[in-house]
């Protein structure tokens, strides 16, 4: 069957120049609180990067290689920059925007483009999203878990996330780091802890702060099998039942919402895959490496195959729900 992967990454050459300056790499909660082994390892990754997000031909060879043989592509999360003003902020998502259209359209059989949004301005967030899917052609946009002090349940963000479901393209929310990290520098765990504990905040807001009940029609995808959140659900739904401040938004408890969300399987474990379609269903799950990355899943394909699950609902997650999410002909 055809493999569809739709989180991996890639680079924009043009961001760097436009903010090198103007601010202290080390307020990036991801360099901020990385102990200094981890910061010698990713600079050693970052020689490699370029090569693997940027080059066509190497790309397809690593696809062939994982068993790939299409690749959804976002912009890598340290480029976002929500730290800018408004002008620079949009500059650089639309040269991210223009530039993964650019590395898709050198082979639009085998890649497609999700871009990135100046989320801390909402209004020209919506601008940027209806030119990056009626003009580059984007089938989506990748956001991260806060923008700086606004959390995604915020208010401000409700006209975006309208203009979104209209033009019928996800969210993919993929965080760097964490906010209050300063716990999480040994062991690498800045990452391995932090960004999971992220994705839970992220749905936490979404569904307790009433987001998915305001836009039912959002596509959101939460990276890394939604963090910690689906597989400790029971516990948000306890607190939902016994405390009216929790049930303030929410109609429905906090489980029930999980159905609603789209999940990738870099999760590393096939036993957690069954578990998180047992939680959320087959629909809702889509196969996810996270190339080219270390933490990513350099066999995502076969950790799906090592599943209980169908052929059938096999398909779906290599294949049939990216597909339709994603436009994918």
């Amino acid at each position: 069957m055809p493999v569809i992967d739709m989180h991996t990454h890639a680079l924009s050459k043009r961001v760097e120049p436009l903010v090198t300056g103007h601010y202290d790499p080390m307020d990036n909660p991801y360099r901020r609180d990385m102990s200094a082994a981890s910061r010698d390892t990713d600079a050693e990754q970052g020689r490699l990067l370029p090569k693997l997000m940027l080059d066509v031909a190497t790309r397809r060879e690593m696809m062939q290689r994982m068993g790939v043989d299409f690749q959804v592509v976002a912009p890598a999360p340290a480029q976002q920059h929500y730290w800018a003003g408004e002008d620079l902020q949009c500059a650089l998502s639309r040269v991210q925007n223009e530039d993964i259209a650019a590395l898709v359209e050198q082979d639009p059989a085998h890649f497609a483009a999700m871009g990135t949004l100046p989320m801390r301005f909402p209004a020209r967030a919506v601008e940027e999203a209806v030119h990056g899917v009626e003009t580059l052609g984007l089938r989506g946009f990748q956001i991260d878990t806060r923008v700086e002090t606004m959390e995604l349940s915020a208010p401000g963000f409700d006209p975006l996330y309208a203009r979104l479901a209209k033009l019928r393209v996800p969210l993919f929310v993929h965080p760097l780091g964490f906010s209050h990290g300063q716990r999480l520098a040994p062991y690498f765990m800045v990452n391995s802890i932090g960004q999971p504990i992220e994705e839970t905040l992220a749905i936490s807001h979404f569904i307790m702060g009433g987001v998915l009940d305001r836009h039912p029609d959002l596509d959101i995808v939460i990276a890394h099998g939604g963090g910690f959140y689906p597989f400790y659900s029971a516990r948000m739904d306890h607190a939902w039942k016994v405390r009216p401040e929790v049930r303030k938004l929410t109609a429905d408890a906090p489980s029930t919402y999980l159905k609603r969300l789209w999940f990738d399987t870099c999760v590393f474990s096939s036993e957690l895959i069954d578990a998180l379609v047992a939680t959320v269903g087959i629909d809702r799950v889509m196969m996810g490496s996270d190339y080219p990355f270390d933490m990513g899943d350099e066999d995502p394909v076969g950790l799906v195959k090592r599943t209980k699950l169908s052929d059938s609902d096999l398909d779906k997650i290599l294949y049939s729900n990216a597909r339709g999410l994603f436009k994918i002909a």
